[in-house]
């Protein structure tokens, strides 16, 4: 959805107005496909200032509500726990910025409803990056990048995943009651290998036999898509607060530091699996090839990236990870990888309904790549615990 400046001055005017300053600008921001995001230039007290302004997905996020309640409550915790050990608060955690409206019973209101559509505004940190990490910078075998390239995507994949693991131990211990599930069965594998076999009794577009090797490969699977949530189920790992959304570029690094400052991305932040969050991560930075490469011979698993990830990750989670999850941690990897392949192979089946497709057959090409790589994880497996093992012994 596109809104003109004027618009976006209307709707930032909820939060900051003429009587507060001068409102200079406002133009489309970063690279996220789910909510509209806008960089404002304003004009307070007469000193420069840039913000974040928002519009949340609604079609994504059936209940906008309770995704600002979450992050509301997730922020001012995180605030608390950065200014306990002395940190900056104003750039290691995003602010909410309080609408113009009367403070209510419980408390100041963080978004603002124009349309039916939720808008919020968050201070903009300044002097960090949020990088993308493609798959060229995962090749083992790239001769052709510099040194000085590839030890960068090295810390930045390794401070990345430090710092997720900054956010799971310092929302831990959040007070209750539960956070919102702000979408329901987001990390559960069981349900999206459900919809798949729905999708293929169902095969509503006529295309199963266009896929029936992959349908073979997923179904092959079943126990490995229940292992997880029946752990959860019994309790054998915790339930606990997270992210979600562990791409790289979900983590501001400090331009001059070079250290991750800031998760940012907060609106699946929920009740959840923290060896998820872990298999996310590696799953989006160790990739081979762009998610819908059509040569299969290109794509694959980086086994030096997941080294990367699991030296920072446990740099951190070793403090508060159970030995059951530490054991799982390599089979996250290759589980979360594997769930994105079962919905890319539904949609596919479903007649290319929830994912934006640019050519025929796109989302069996998208599936393809996930399923490979989980052929090439399950070859690197044994690698894969004996990395764990190595860094889990510090």
């Amino acid at each position: 959805m596109q809104y003109n400046e004027n618009e976006l001055k209307e709707i930032f005017s909820k939060f900051l107005n003429d009587k507060d300053g001068t409102f200079q600008s406002a133009t489309p921001y970063g690279s996220g496909h789910i909510n509209d995001t806008y960089k404002v230039s304003f004009l307070l007290h007469d000193k420069p200032k840039f913000y974040i302004l928002q519009r949340i997905n609604h079609n994504v996020f059936p209940n906008p509500k309770q995704v600002m309640e979450n992050v509301v409550r997730v922020t001012h915790h995180l605030s608390n726990k950065i200014k306990e050990r002395g940190g900056e608060v104003e750039r290691e955690v995003l602010t909410l910025l309080p609408t113009k409206e009367e403070e209510k019973e419980d408390g100041q209101v963080y978004y603002t409803v124009v349309n039916g559509n939720y808008w919020r505004v968050y201070n903009f940190i300044s002097d960090a990056t949020a990088y993308e990490i493609g798959a060229d910078s995962n090749n083992d075998d790239d001769d052709d990048e510099s040194e000085e390239q590839t030890q960068k995507m090295v810390h930045v994949r390794e401070e990345a995943a430090a710092a997720f693991a900054r956010f799971q131990r310092d929302v831990s211990d959040i007070p209750p009651p539960r956070l919102h599930e702000t979408i329901s069965k987001f990390g559960d594998s069981s349900f999206r290998f459900q919809q798949l076999e729905e999708a293929v009794e169902a095969n509503v577009a006529g295309r199963a036999s266009a896929c029936e090797e992959e349908i073979k490969f997923c179904l092959a699977r079943k126990e490995d898509a229940y292992t997880l949530i029946h752990l959860l189920q019994n309790k054998s790992i915790p339930e606990r607060v997270v992210h979600y959304d562990t791409k790289i570029n979900n983590v501001l690094m400090d331009d001059v530091t070079k250290r991750g400052l800031c998760v940012i991305d907060l609106d699946t932040t929920m009740p959840g699996m923290a060896i998820y969050d872990f298999g996310d991560c590696v799953r989006a930075a160790t990739a081979l090839s762009a998610e819908d490469e059509i040569d299969l011979k290109k794509v694959g698993f980086s086994l030096s990236s997941f080294d990367d990830i699991v030296r920072g990750y446990l740099s951190v989670a070793h403090t508060f990870l159970t030995k059951v999850e530490m054991d799982h941690l390599a089979f996250a990897a290759k589980i979360v990888t594997f769930t994105i392949g079962l919905r890319f192979l539904t949609d596919f089946l479903s007649g290319d309904v929830y994912f934006k497709t640019s050519r025929e057959c796109h989302n069996l090409d998208r599936a393809r790549t996930q399923l490979k790589t989980v052929a090439d994880m399950e070859d690197k497996l044994d690698k894969m615990k004996a990395i764990v093992q190595r860094y889990s012994c510090r």
